[in-house]
């Protein structure tokens, strides 16, 4: 792409923080594909490289000048375009000098709203040396940046001052100019070891003048040389590298030209937990950790460097993490002196929510959620006793030292300490993965002291604030509650756990203002994410609404229901039986719309037909057998047990008038129909299911 572009703009900057750069690389490309398309200058490709000092856009195929076309536009409707004697009206004047047209260029159109005005203007075909500068002024303005800044008196802002443009088509310099700062041919090699200007002969040499002096401009490549260069070192350190992505896309923008330092601190440091260690060197020092075989921390670490590596460098590092794992060493010795337990008091004047109280609050919230749910489960009173542990110790962390320093360590410190006061291992564990799965992807818990305690956060979360009146609204959502309702339904489905929802949030509901009014919008919320959640796996969307418009709010039966559907339904036998069903219902359905009280009467004196016999006898001498295979959720075998049943239905619609004249007759058939449709209520909606 860089070799065949046809089109620079390079912006060059002081050192711009690392997390401000891919979402500008992003809207970068956005910006000035669409201002492109919009202003009908053609191009192959755009391309937006960046490094801790620069945004490059590169474009490729770039066309000279805007298309030529000839504009649509639509104008008054032909009523109110002219008055009763011909002449045009305002409204028609207005239009005409508001598009730069004139009476030869209007046409009367026929549309599907009647008849309308139309202009067909002639649009100019500018240069594209003439647009592009505006295009340029707009991304340097628009790009949304966490903060911007001024510097000196220029009233342009960027998140660090800008010092110089380049601005090249076909390899001439485009005149530009933003407060002062003008368009050039010279870009600027690595800052320190090559810091000086370098002429752009033609835009094809510019990522190679760029190499030559110590910067490798495409991000993409560069990350992968960082990547490489990290495992490389953690080998020759004896141990494999802490692979950490986020890390490795933060130093990547970090740096024009990546060296890899090997550091080694004392290992009288390993004394602390190493996930203690490990934040340490990332949040603060955007260091890569080195594991040995058995997966413990070494006490090596690995810097990425922006210089070649010297002893100076290397002694810096050492020096700053050394100082940071005292500090760290200091507030695990003093956490230790207060067991978990012992923190939980304190508790009660940390303000969780204006509304909703202390954290010891929530504790007691997520205690009552979480004894309801052992109800649901029918769990032994020794699971219950750990859950009810694991909820109490929950949030005792959050009084610690540790975890008032690293806020991401919240839960991991609380496990470390727990096993170190003698806690359960389960409960231990329950403090960490209360917060899983904390994104899409992440470990689901298995552990039931665990699933228990993560699901109890999770629902107090969502029902605390839906009380509160914080509930998603379009993409808005920043507590999160639609992740939080994604993790509820994978925490059951993937465990396997049968709980009806609609039960669970109405035991708990009291716990929350107005919550008896919230549980049916709660219930929803879930739910839509449960239907997000199945249509990943696969199924349908009408398999999908099938199952989960009966009412039911057992995510685990609807999903093996949904499952079992979509398995069955490529069966030919499944897909004839389904029309047969959907008949019946549609009967009955429409015979209730207008008589929803009405008594039917039955009779096997009544039955006139074999055919209407068959169908009876077939159905009621399976009712015990179709009981059994939905009580032990065994739709498989209940869904090929019913297809036995399709000849006898066939029959039945080809041979029998149900809506029989004679009332006592209807009634009679329409018993048989209801009955048979009733077995399968509040399971499976035939009605839902496409036919094709």
């Amino acid at each position: 792409m860089i070799s065949n572009a046809n089109f620079l703009c390079e912006i060059g900057t002081e050192e711009i923080p690392a997390g401000y750069i891919p979402p500008a690389i992003n809207s970068l490309k956005t910006i000035f594909s669409e201002k492109l398309a919009q202003g009908r200058i053609d191009y192959t490709a755009v391309e937006v490289y960046a490094t801790p000092r620069r945004f490059a856009v590169l474009i490729s195929g770039l066309a000279a000048g805007q298309r030529s076309e000839i504009a649509e536009l639509k104008g008054p409707s032909a009523q109110a375009a002219y008055d009763a004697d011909g002449n045009p009206t305002k409204a028609l004047q207005g239009f005409m000098k508001g598009n730069g047209v004139e009476a030869k260029d209007l046409k009367v159109v026929e549309t599907d709203k009647g008849k309308y005005i139309y202009a067909y203007k002639q649009l100019d075909a500018g240069k594209t040396e003439d647009i592009i500068p505006s295009i340029v002024i707009e991304a340097v303005s628009s790009i949304p940046f966490p903060k911007r800044m001024k510097w000196s008196n220029k009233k342009v802002t960027f998140p660090r001052p800008i010092n110089y443009f380049v601005l090249l088509f076909n390899d001439r310099l485009i005149p530009f100019e933003i407060e002062g700062i003008k368009a050039g041919t010279k870009t600027r090699g690595h800052f320190v070891q090559f810091n000086k200007m370098l002429e752009i002969d033609k835009i094809s040499s510019y990522e190679k003048i760029l190499n030559d002096n110590g910067v490798i401009l495409n991000q993409d490549e560069r990350k992968e040389i960082i990547r490489k260069a990290l495992a490389d070192a953690a080998g020759k350190a004896g141990g494999k590298l802490n692979e950490d992505e986020d890390l490795l896309d933060t130093v990547t923008y970090l740096v024009e030209q990546p060296h890899i330092a090997t550091c080694h601190f004392n290992p009288d440091f390993l004394k602390i937990p190493d996930i203690v260690l490990i934040t340490e060197m990332k949040e603060h020092q955007k260091n890569f950790a080195i594991l040995d075989a058995g997966g413990r921390l070494m006490n090596s670490f690995l810097a990425v460097s922006n210089n070649p590596v010297s002893a100076y460098i290397i002694r810096g590092n050492v020096k700053v993490i050394s100082a940071r794992f005292n500090d760290a060493g200091f507030f695990y010795a003093e956490d230790a002196k207060l067991k978990l337990a012992d923190r939980v008091e304190s508790l009660k004047s940390v303000l969780f929510h204006k509304e909703l109280g202390s954290i010891y609050d929530k504790i007691e919230r997520m205690k009552s959620v979480a004894v309801s749910l052992c109800g649901e489960l029918k769990l032994d009173d020794k699971t219950k006793s750990k859950i009810e542990r694991a909820v109490f110790l929950s949030k005792a962390d959050l009084d610690t030292a540790m975890v008032y320093e690293f806020a991401s360590l919240q839960g991991k410190v609380g496990r470390i300490y727990a096993l170190n006061d003698g806690e359960d291992k389960e409960v231990a564990e329950a403090i960490n993965e209360q917060y899983m799965p904390r994104f899409s992807g992440d470990v689901v818990p298995s552990g039931i002291v665990s699933v228990v305690a993560s699901l109890s956060e999770k629902i107090d979360n969502i029902f605390g604030s839906f009380s509160v009146g914080n509930i998603p609204k379009g993409s808005q959502d920043p507590y999160a509650l639609r992740r939080q309702a994604n993790a509820v339904v994978e925490l059951l489905v993937r465990n396997n756990l049968n709980v009806d929802m609609e039960r669970l949030l109405g035991s708990v509901a009291g716990n929350y203002k107005t919550g008896n009014e919230l549980t049916d919008k709660i219930l929803e919320f879930i739910g839509v994410r449960a239907k997000t959640i199945f249509t990943d796996e696969g199924f349908r969307y009408d398999e999908i609404d099938a199952c989960m418009t009966t009412g039911n709010s057992d995510y685990v039966e609807l999903y093996r229901r949904a499952k079992a559907l979509h398995s069955f339904r490529s069966d030919k036998k499944f897909s004839q039986l389904l029309l047969g069903f959907k008949r019946m219902n549609n009967i009955v359905t429409g015979f209730r719309k207008d008589n929803s009280s009405y008594s039917l009467k039955f009779s096997e004196g009544l039955m006139e037909e074999n055919e209407e016999k068959e169908l009876y006898r077939f159905f009621a001498g399976k009712v015990q057998e179709i009981g059994k295979f939905i009580k032990e959720s065994r739709y498989i075998e209940l869904f090929q047990l019913i297809t036995g049943a399709k000849p006898v239905i066939d029959s039945f619609f080809d041979k029998v008038l149900v809506m029989d004249k004679r009332t006592e007759i209807r009634d009679n058939r329409l018993y048989i129909l209801e009955n048979i449709l009733g077995n399968f209520k509040g399971l499976i909606d035939f009605s839902k299911i496409s036919d094709k």
